[in-house]
């Protein structure tokens, strides 16, 4: 027996023996009790506080007496000696707290809130009280509240784990996930082991397109628990969006190997499939469960059954979905998006921005305008000519970069997809590197980028363009150019400058309305794109993109080629002509048969680039244009005009 063991038995010895002398003695029979309590001695406390409720019927019997019976799980048996204790004593910060827990172990959460409201209104310091109510208002769908109690348990008690998870769980439920990656982040710390922890971690990484730390957590959480299939198949999902496609489908077997009914496994397999064209495998892999499988499952065959041209399958299928009772609010959302793109493949175009609307209105995620704004400002502050001259400058002479960018959904696949059929071409996909490097000089100068450029060194600045150069031969080690087709590296073409002066921009341009249009019906679930849930948030990032485009046209010495969406698909050869002599390639007549290219797709544009050039996406905002008036309104014509791209589009538009 330890030491403080034998502290605790001589410690109840002599109680014992002075309550021989003083059986009545009250005061005694709560220490006792107490003691008792803590060496889960459950029935021998709740004696002890029986007897001494005989003796003198004190706030701290009742209270003492409700707190031992809530350990026994006999909550509707505690709540009468509870309400005596906070009758006899309102301040009592544990009472209410305990009093809190048994409503809510007895499904009265309205009731259970009430009380942990009045258990922190009597101690603003008592960390359990802020956690239990926090977790009472989530329940109560009081979200923003609930956030603001876990916040204040995890303020009073820094290690505070459970409160850490809670919060970090509910924020990034809400879409705010640099402060989930905080929570998980700390938590982390607490919990180094715990696999979950690092899956929590990975997700929040995830759904900021950070996918190399997600990888990291992933991987150390399956290093932790090998027999972890969750960890694993989001390891998958994680290597898709990195175009490690072997490795994806390892990890989904992985997980189907541990649980051959891991739906989120099987549909990722299936994905694997359909980002690779081959759609009947795809299909044949989940068809036999879809009747007993989740609703994820549906949604994958319905967007295979969309590639296979088989829409109204696709739409019955979803359909179906719909019908169930118990849907979340997340997979509603993601049925509706499914069901929508469904009914815009069979020209039921009013039904599908119905449904459209009703997805994005579900999105926990909203787009802060004004801070987008300052931050573009801000951007074109530090890379004007002035600020230009006194930022440092390396000049890596590598021209294998090549960056595709502009809005998206404005045919950045597609001009990557044809690039990479050229033989001295690899298309790498969206990177994330470059925003990562602009990150990193953030944390070392603690400022943000743009504003840290100012205090960055030469050293950082070469060890930025390195890093990318590694990155960029880990795809290809001998391909002439590689294309990072990332399209928000629109608001990095000054970094890209001061790192590369030789690489070249390709902007792709579109109809802004067929552009607002294709983001208003892309479920970019993970993907870090706040603005395209709302017509409104959409219109304002287009207007600032023409605004930092302009900028560059203007200020920037790198080598700029527009491509016009509307000219490609008009006139696919000599648009393809220009683009390659642009890259210093010669001309290859394999860059005409895009679609024929055998290579996993990974962005939203899978299934288009397997179709030869096609013109049903030119003024596909037709279909909607009486319901366009706010956006139509927003944005900014003028700024079209001016960019020089109007008439070009417009002239495409009346052939």
């Amino acid at each position: 027996m330890s030491a403080g063991g034998r502290g605790e038995t001589d410690e109840r010895s002599e109680l014992e023996r002075a309550l021989e002398e003083a059986p009545d003695d009250a005061g005694l029979l709560l220490r006792l009790g107490r003691a008792e309590l803590d060496a889960g001695r459950l029935v021998v406390a709740e004696n002890c506080f029986r007897r001494a409720l005989e003796t003198a019927a004190t706030a701290d019997a009742f209270e003492s007496l409700g707190l031992t019976l809530n350990r026994q799980g006999r909550f509707r048996e505690s709540l009468p000696f509870l309400r005596q204790a906070v009758s006899l004593r309102p301040g009592s910060a544990q009472a209410w707290n305990s009093a809190g827990e048994a409503f809510g172990n007895l499904g009265q959460v309205p009731e259970a809130a009430e009380a942990f409201a009045r258990a922190v209104a009597a101690n603003g310091d008592f960390s359990p009280a802020h956690y239990n109510l926090g977790l009472a208002l989530r329940a109560l769908g009081r979200r923003e509240d609930a956030m603001g109690a876990l916040q204040r348990a995890v303020e009073t008690q820094p290690e505070f784990p459970e409160a850490l998870h809670a919060l970090g769980t509910l924020l990034h439920a809400s879409g705010r996930y640099q402060a989930a990656i905080d929570c998980f982040r700390r938590l982390t710390v607490l919990r180094p082991r715990d696999p979950a922890t690092h899956t929590s971690l990975g997700a929040a990484c995830q759904m900021l397109g950070d996918l190399e730390t997600a990888r990291a957590c992933y991987e150390t959480a399956v290093e932790l628990t090998p027999g972890f299939a969750d960890a694993h198949s989001n390891l998958g999902t994680v290597y898709q969006g990195l175009r490690r496609a072997d490795q994806a489908d390892a990890s989904f077997r992985k997980a189907l190997e541990i649980d051959p009914e891991h739906d989120d496994a099987l549909a990722g397999l299936a994905t694997s499939f359909d980002r690779r064209g081959q759609y009947q495998e795809g299909y044949e892999l989940l068809r036999d469960r879809l009747e007993t499988g989740t609703v994820e499952l549906s949604i994958t065959a319905a967007q295979i059954l969309r590639h296979m041209r088989r829409s109204e399958d696709a739409a019955a299928l979803l359909e179906r979905g719909l019908e169930q009772a118990d849907l979340d609010a997340g997979t509603r959302q993601r049925l509706d998006f499914s069901l929508a793109d469904a009914y815009d493949d069979l020209g039921r175009y009013t039904e599908a921005f119905s449904r459209y609307q009703a997805a994005n209105g579900a999105k926990p995620v909203r787009f802060d305008r004004r801070e987008y704004c300052e931050d573009v400002a801000r951007l074109m502050e530090v890379f004007s000519v002035d600020g230009w001259n006194k930022l440092p400058k390396i000049g890596n002479p590598s021209e294998r970069p090549v960056f595709v960018l502009g809005m998206p959904r404005s045919g950045t696949s597609l001009v990557e997809q044809i690039l990479a059929c050229h033989p001295q071409v690899a298309g790498a996909g969206e990177l994330t590197e470059l925003s990562q490097a602009a990150i990193d000089l953030g944390r070392s100068s603690a400022r943000r980028f743009p504003d840290s450029m100012r205090t960055a060194t030469t050293e950082q600045l070469e060890s930025a363009a390195a890093s990318y150069l590694r990155r960029l031969a880990s795809i290809s080690e001998s391909a002439l150019r590689v294309v990072d087709k990332t399209p928000a590296n629109h608001l990095f073409v000054g970094f890209i400058q001061n790192l590369f002066p030789n690489a070249r921009i390709v902007h792709c341009v579109r109809h802004p309305l067929d552009t607002a249009l294709s983001n208003y019906f892309q479920n970019f679930a993970g993907q870090g794109i706040p603005f395209s849930y709302d017509l409104a948030d959409i219109a304002l990032y287009y207007n600032e993109y023409l605004r930092v485009m302009a900028h560059w046209r203007q200020y920037s010495d790198l080598a700029i080629h527009e491509i016009v969406y509307e000219e490609l698909a008009s006139d696919q050869e000599q648009t393809t002509r220009d683009l390659l002599a642009f890259m210093g390639l010669e001309w290859d007549p394999a860059c005409l048969r895009f679609h024929e290219l055998d290579r996993v797709v990974a962005t939203a544009s899978h299934a288009q680039v397997r179709q030869p050039m096609y013109r049903g996406s030119v003024g596909r905002y037709r279909h909607d244009e009486p319901l366009l008036g706010s956006l139509v309104d927003a944005i900014d014509w003028d700024a079209w005009q001016a960019s020089g791209f109007a008439e070009r589009v417009n002239a495409c538009l009346t052939d």
